[in-house]
């Protein structure tokens, strides 16, 4: 499984995640993350080096992907890797 790695250097650097398996997994309009994939908002906002506020904008803006149990979205770890992989500028070098 990809990982996501933070790298707090200056140096620009692309990442490729080439997992066609787990693209296919979590894209499943079946998929739903198991608990040791769900994430909270505050968890993405450390992921993404962003506020909570910034996530919250981004759930309502259908800007990443997420799960809506009741008032409370959920977000997959794996779903979320993939997504940031495809769109560095979410990706905060702060």
């Amino acid at each position: 499984m990809p990982k996501f790695i933070k790298d707090d250097s200056n140096e620009s650097k692309t990442v490729i995640v080439n997992d066609t398996k787990l693209e296919k997994e979590v894209s499943s309009p079946f998929y739903f993350p198991p608990l040791e994939d769900q994430l909270k908002q505050g968890q993405v906002a450390l992921m993404f080096n962003r506020s909570n506020q910034t996530i919250c904008n981004w759930t309502k803006s259908n800007k990443i992907p997420f799960f809506q149990i009741g008032d409370h979205p959920i977000y997959s770890r794996k779903q979320l890797v993939l997504f940031a992989a495809k769109n560095q500028s979410l990706i905060s070098n702060k």
